[in-house]
């Protein structure tokens, strides 16, 4: 029943009694007047009728009394309910109002981004957890605090007017939901770089700003970051190829506007590989850091150094007046790059090579001038290394010859233009073959035989020696292997191992693979190994050599006298030939000092039971004077040079010793 409802009207029929009373009573007086002379009886019926017309009368009276109360009681009752029904009404809209507002606190408070929301006078009214976290607040502190609390002292005026021409809806800067960058501070003062966006909304008739703000300090780490990639070496800080190109081009510039030189320098470090392969890449990177830093201390602040990649560096002479400063310049660089490293409490020593171009006499632009430094610095490596070398326009024929040969190698390994000669190795005692060393040569298309001093450095410099290797290997235990197949005399084949094929770690691996795949024994391999090679990283050699010599393989020390061997390691390495370098057999036995030295490692390897092979025996005094000193075994062109396959097969075949060339 609705609030307004009025009581019930009375119907019609409520009204009968009171005509019944009416009519009773006039009839009753006509009665009287009518009737002569009055009959008690008929007196009597007429008082009961008009007694019984007045209490029907009052019974009705008391009924619409009764009624009508029983009327009002039902509107009120009826209100009641109304009453009540708004009252739940209500009462349920506050409780959904109050669950909303929850849900909307906790949404709030368990958003990533910080919120702060302010009211028309511009102070805090909400500050949420992750403002909390970010600012160092509690949101007691904060409330009813102005924003700028959480600005920089420098930016809080400028900050107040334009929040206040914001909140005036002028024109500012930025627009409403829009992102802009700015920088807060924390509680604790620390200031770091934010993003924000406002909205303006309208709550209970009042503007309201909500402030979203995010921390942005790792993402500007990251695009710091990103910069400093983009122009700079991650691993020595230098500048990289690409800002080191920028500066040339920018000092290019300069110098042809005032009529100035230049220099630049392509700066390579020697045998850099062997320690990287030897000693590992962390090793490799703390010399790289150390380099860097030596060739920047050696400079200018005016000039630039960069890392150009791998062990390649490069370097910006401005203002050059003299030549010879120049070369001034790159021999101090030379100096600081050979000074001893210590790498796990051992001295290491490297060199670079270091090749010169100059502006404008060898380029007009930097890539020109970049290139034929390039060029100059190859062939500093081919003047034998640890040297500057000017740029000459003839050095572009020996870099494109360099190049052809490079690619000529990489076709030549695909198309089988590679071979094996083998030189054979005698027993002094008995003057029959031994053994062979195996000698990789290359026979070019069109070209013809390629000497190995122009072939085997550049394989070495561009790592291709090592899958030449791998061949070299494999083709020379199949060889011997079918020579045992064939029933001739056992011999054993000497394969040198490259420098980056000995500090491969897979080294053990791949021979054990190779001579499974070959089906010769080990006793028919001998593997030989430069005293450079083991002396880089000794310990890791002794294991590896160990390992090797577990296998049944001959392991033998190539060219020895030449390097810098320790006689302490010597006698732990598990060797079991050394090889007299030709440099000491070829002039024997006239030069007194040649014949000293080689009689003394004849003495030396003895003393620790090892054989010696003399390598280079061309005449039969060289022949008798190692016979004298107790040399076991001998190689060169006194007996054979070395031989294509076929042919070493047919002398082995033959095996006819020569006793009056060995008899004492």
């Amino acid at each position: 029943m609705a609030l307004n409802a009025q009581p019930p009207a009375w119907v019609p029929g409520r009204s009968a009694g009171r005509w019944i009373a009416l009519g009773a009573l006039g009839g009753l007086m006509l009665w009287l007047l009518a009737a002569t002379p009055l009959d008690p009886l008929e007196l009597g019926l007429g008082a009961s009728l008009l007694l019984s017309g007045v209490l029907l009368w009052r019974v009705r009276r008391l009924h619409r009394r009764v009624d009508h109360t029983c009327a009002e009681l039902a509107h009120q009752a009826a209100l009641a309910r109304d009453a009540s029904l708004n009252l739940q009404a209500r009462q349920q809209a506050e409780a959904s109002l109050r669950d909303s507002e929850e849900r909307l606190i906790g949404i709030v408070n368990s958003a990533r981004e910080a919120i702060i929301a302010v009211d028309e006078n511009l102070k805090v009214a909400l500050f949420n957890r992750s403002a909390q976290l970010m600012f160092g607040y509690t949101e007691q502190e904060v409330l009813g605090c102005g924003f700028e609390r959480f600005l920089p002292d420098v930016l809080r005026e400028a900050h107040q007017r334009q929040v206040e021409d914001f909140a005036a809806g002028q024109v500012v800067s930025v627009g409403m939901g829009a992102l802009m960058q700015a920088m807060a501070v924390r509680a604790d003062g620390e200031k770091f770089p934010i993003e924000a966006s406002v909205t303006r909304i309208m709550h209970s008739g009042r503007p309201l700003y909500s402030v979203i703000i995010s921390d942005i300090t790792l993402r500007r780490r990251n695009e710091e970051r990103l910069r400093f990639l983009a122009s700079y070496d991650q691993l020595t800080t230098l500048p990289n190829r690409t800002l080191f190109h920028q500066r040339l081009e920018r000092a290019l510039a300069h110098a042809q506007r005032f009529n100035k030189s230049l220099a630049v320098m392509f700066i390579d470090l020697d045998r850099f590989k062997i320690i990287n392969d030897t000693l590992g890449h962390q090793a490799g990177d703390e010399v790289l850091r150390e380099v860097s830093h030596r060739l920047m201390d050696s400079l200018r602040e005016t000039d630039t150094v960069a890392r150009l990649g791998g062990d390649e560096f490069a370097a910006l002479i401005e203002q050059v007046t003299d030549m010879r400063q120049t070369g001034a310049i790159a021999e101090k660089l030379l100096k600081a790059i050979s000074e001893p490293f210590v790498l796990d409490g051992h001295e290491h020593s490297l060199s670079g090579s270091i090749g010169i171009s100059t502006f404008p006499g060898d380029g007009l632009d930097g890539p020109t001038l970049l290139k034929n430094a390039d060029i100059a610095m190859y062939r500093a490596k081919e003047q034998g290394r640890n040297n500057v070398q000017y740029y000459a326009p003839a050095l572009n024929f020996h870099s494109v010859e360099r190049l052809s040969l490079e690619s000529g190698m990489r076709r030549g390994l695909l198309g089988g233009e590679f071979l094996l000669h083998y030189q054979p190795q005698l027993d002094i005692a008995t003057g029959r073959i031994s053994g062979m060393e195996a000698l990789v040569r290359w026979k070019r298309p069109n070209t013809g035989m390629v000497s190995p001093m122009q072939f085997i450095p550049i394989a070495e410099e561009t790592g291709l020696i090592v899958q030449l290797g791998e061949w070299v290997l494999r083709e020379a235990c199949e060889f011997n292997q079918s020579l045992r197949a064939a029933g001739l005399p056992p011999v054993r084949v000497a394969v040198n191992l490259s420098p980056r094929q000995f500090a491969q770690s897979s080294l053990v691996a791949d021979v054990a693979r190779i001579l499974d795949g070959s089906g010769l024994a080990p006793d028919g391999l001998g593997l030989e190994i430069t005293e450079s090679m083991v002396m880089g990283n000794p310990e890791q050699a002794i294991q590896t050599l160990r390992r090797l010599k577990s296998m049944g393989i001959a392991l033998s020390i190539d060219d020895f006298g030449t390097g810098y061997s320790s006689l302490g390691y010597l006698k732990r390495f598990p060797i079991d030939y050394i090889k007299i370098d030709r440099t000491f057999v070829k002039d024997i036995p006239d030069n007194m000092d040649d014949g000293t030295i080689t009689r003394t490692i004849i003495a030396m390897a003895h003393s620790l039971r090892l054989r010696c092979i003399a390598e280079g025996v061309e005449t039969q005094a060289q022949l008798d004077f190692l016979r004298e000193q107790g040399c076991e075994e001998l190689q060169g062109y006194w007996f054979s040079r070395p031989l294509e396959a076929g042919a070493f097969r047919a002398l082995v075949q033959t095996q006819l010793p020569v006793p009056e060339l060995f008899a004492a």
